[in-house]
């Protein structure tokens, strides 16, 4: 079924889904640059000063619980918990994947992701 013959219920489930499963890749490249080395691995012409290694280690555990919020009011406590867990273990599947494979693209999907969700 193409997107243009969608119901708008399924349009709208697809994009929150998406946008889930964005959020929690973000939140897991996120805390990943918060370790020096692979904040090496991904920027290698950089090098991490312990405030903008703190910085990423907050904003990783705060994107965490926006992600946890977003899950449970999209389809209530019981079902947005173990969305959560569902998505963040596919996010760290792939990310770790990337980071083996293709560094670079780990970092692309980071703005590639949410673009995704929108289309």
């Amino acid at each position: 079924m193409q997107s243009s013959q969608m119901p708008p219920q399924l349009r709208r489930r697809q994009f929150d889904m998406l946008l889930a499963f964005a959020l929690a890749y973000i939140t897991c490249i996120t805390l990943c640059l918060a370790m020096n080395r692979h904040f090496q691995q991904l920027l290698p012409n950089q090098k991490i000063s312990p405030k903008i290694a703190m910085l990423l280690r907050n904003s990783g555990w705060i994107l965490l619980l926006l992600t946890i919020i977003y899950c449970t009011k999209l389809v209530g406590v019981a079902v947005g918990l173990v969305l959560v867990l569902g998505l963040f273990s596919a996010a760290a599947c792939l990310l770790a994947l990337l980071l083996n494979y293709a560094p670079r693209v780990a970092l692309g999907l980071v703005v590639a992701a949410p673009l995704a969700s929108l289309l």
